[in-house]
């Protein structure tokens, strides 16, 4: 267990200073980059198996509360520099290839040619 963790809680990064987030979500969480949103949520880069996928939401015990995950580095990054909360939709999703999300209820919905969702 991270003693970070324990010093400054596990429900969110409220009372964490900014520099041991950064550090907490790149040495133990897998994120390849890091940065606060204005809204106060984190957000950061996780390289997965085919994707590079957006992170929004990221808490102490939670990697997002919303990812979005595309083929194309460029949109990924896109996104990740560009967002401002942490229910940001993306712009650019020519690429995006699905996403996931703990909050019951998706920000966004695509359709395939039989007019079922494609992701949920």
């Amino acid at each position: 267990m991270d003693d970070r963790l324990s010093k400054y809680g596990w429900l969110s990064f409220e009372g964490w200073p900014d520099s041991e987030v950064h550090d907490y979500l790149t040495t133990k969480c897998g994120i390849i980059h890091a940065r606060k949103l204005p809204d106060g949520s984190w957000t950061g880069l996780l390289r997965l198996l085919y994707t590079l996928s957006v992170c929004m939401g990221i808490t102490p015990t939670d990697v997002y509360q919303y990812r979005w995950c595309f083929e194309d580095p460029e949109e990924a990054v896109h996104l990740y520099k560009n967002a401002v909360e942490v229910d940001e939709i993306p712009e650019r999703r020519e690429s995006l290839v699905g996403h996931r999300h703990t909050t019951g209820i998706p920000l966004y919905v695509e359709f395939d040619q039989l007019g079922l969702p494609k992701w949920r």
